[in-house]
């Protein structure tokens, strides 16, 4: 509702008592406002020139406009249908390692034909957060691990003895495990050229730090073969569909754009342009991200001047901003057909990192405040 912001005077409360019939036969599609201040207007008009000059703060509240969390977020994280949690999106990873690496005796066997030496070993690679993105919260996921056989023999079972796999993944900045699993190689056979394809489901864990993977095998003497070091084994990790809570994404320097919001300005006559003393665009901010941000706001029509303005989130979870428009240019967004106001920021480099949750939104409800002289 379009409402006066301060006392009145007894000569303004005889005006406002003019206004009431006009306020009771709105023109269709007129907001109250409108009609209440073209009334006050039109008899305002109707003074002696010996009635008194008073003025009256009013203020029409605007469209809010906001931009959410979405807008922060890097291209591989992005929330789910139902906005329940987020998902992140892990490029698929590919390792692997030669004979010779984990097994010493067979790199100095290499072309002989003799009993497959038993070796055990380690090897990995690190799967890498998105880009910006430095911790997530995990509620689910799983990663497929595809284990394929370039050697010439059975790692894991090559007759009689049998061996295993053992994968694991686990944080990289504290060692949390994130998922394993164990491939025993007594019901699971695993000859030459063929893939092993095992599935991981995550735990619920705090991610800090890049996903670090490690299988270990554990080979024992087999039948005998013809020693090439060269062959290798090699692993594909794809990580499927990663839920999380929270994430803690770098925003430091960061651009976003605000939805457009329409004005709708253009029922105030000359009648009122002429008597309106000063203005501005208040702000009413609420900030769940708890970081600043420069942002330059424009108010266009297609007859009016761009009016281009900038102001300061400070980062306080809410907060009351106040643009001041001149005399000239609070007159000439009134009465303006098409007035949108649009915008975009720039958060503060020293931001850096914040953490977000799906669903969060900086909101910006805003309002016109400008002052009326009456009488005179």
């Amino acid at each position: 509702m379009f409402s006066p912001q301060q006392p009145v005077s007894p000569g303004e409360q005889l005006c406002r008592a003019r206004v009431a019939p006009a306020a009771r036969r709105p023109r269709a599609g007129r907001p109250a406002w409108v009609v209440a201040l073209v009334a006050l207007g039109a008899s305002a008009c109707e003074y002696p020139t010996s009635a008194p000059i008073v003025e009256t703060r009013w203020a029409a509240p605007i469209e809010s406009t906001r931009f959410g969390v979405g807008d922060l977020l890097p291209g591989d994280v992005t929330i789910a249908p139902d906005s329940s949690a987020f998902i992140v999106d892990f490029d698929p990873v590919s390792f692997g390692t030669s004979l010779g690496a984990i097994c010493p005796p067979c790199a100095f066997a290499n072309g002989a034909t003799v009993p497959k030496p038993a070796f055990s070993d380690n090897f990995g690679s690190t799967v890498s957060f998105p880009p910006e993105v430095t911790s997530v919260t995990i509620l689910d996921g799983s990663v497929l691990v595809q284990i394929t056989n370039g050697l010439n023999f059975d790692p894991i079972n090559p007759g009689g003895a049998t061996g295993s796999f053992s994968i694991e993944l686990r944080d990289g900045a504290d060692g949390d495990l994130v998922a394993s699993a164990f491939v025993d190689g007594a019901t699971t056979p695993f000859p030459p050229g063929t893939t092993l394809d095992v599935v991981l489901p995550f735990q619920p864990v705090v991610l800090d730090g890049a996903l670090e993977a490690d299988i270990a095998v554990d080979s024992p003497l087999g039948d005998p073969i013809t020693i090439d070091s060269s062959l290798s084994i090699s692993v594909t990790a794809t990580v499927d569909q990663v839920r999380v809570s929270e994430v803690a994404i770098d925003v430091s320097a960061e651009s976003v754009t605000l939805d457009p919001v329409s004005l709708d300005l253009d029922e105030i006559g000359e009648e009122i342009q002429d008597r309106v003393e000063s203005g501005a665009l208040v702000l009413d901010v609420v900030n769940p991200f708890g970081v600043g941000a420069d942002f330059q706001i424009s108010v266009d029509g297609p007859t009016m001047a761009t009016l281009q303005k900038s102001v300061s989130v400070t980062g306080a979870a809410t907060e009351e901003l106040r643009i001041e428009f001149t005399q000239d240019e609070i007159r000439s967004v009134l009465g303006e057909t098409s007035v949108s106001l649009t915008g975009g920021s720039t958060v503060d480099p020293a931001a850096r990192i914040v953490r977000v949750q799906p669903g969060e939104e900086l909101v910006l409800d805003a309002l016109l405040d400008f002052v009326v002289r009456v009488g005179g």
